[in-house]
């Protein structure tokens, strides 16, 4: 693959696929899959910072974070599926907020579920990519 045409773009593609991403999670509170595809998106600029600056801190970071981010994105998933419950409603039922945010409309909890879900996907799939890398490198030497 040639590098320096990843580096090249790098400064362009990589915030573009971040704000992309939040595009994506913000737009799709509404509609289904926002959460998962702007996870992806965000992974993909995360594998393209990696790749194009061999970024070992990023690498680093994650290493000594997934399992953090993991456990607290469970709790959070959690306290989204019994809050409703708490007000007579049934698991994962969306409540709404009643003022309107300007970029998001009006925000319910399936925007907080969307965002754990976005938090989930970019970091796992991340995370598998290094994995990868570091395993096909292993096994090389």
């Amino acid at each position: 693959m040639n590098e320096s045409l990843i580096r090249g773009s790098f400064k362009v593609v990589c915030p573009l696929l971040g704000i992309l991403s939040l595009i994506f999670l913000l737009r799709g509170h509404d509609l289904p899959g926002g959460g998962f595809i702007g996870g992806l998106l965000m992974s993909l600029a995360l594998i393209l910072h990696i790749i194009a600056r061999s970024e070992s801190r990023t690498k680093m970071w994650l290493n000594d974070n997934y399992s953090s981010i993991v456990a607290i994105c469970i709790l959070l998933l959690v306290l989204v599926f019994i809050t409703p419950m708490f007000i007579g409603k049934s698991g994962l039922s969306a409540i709404w907020t009643k003022i309107p945010f300007p970029i998001a409309g009006k925000v319910s909890s399936v925007l907080l579920f969307d965002s754990i879900v976005f938090a989930i996907v970019s970091t796992s799939t991340t995370m598998a990519y290094v994995k990868f890398v570091d395993f096909s490198k292993r096994n090389k030497q």
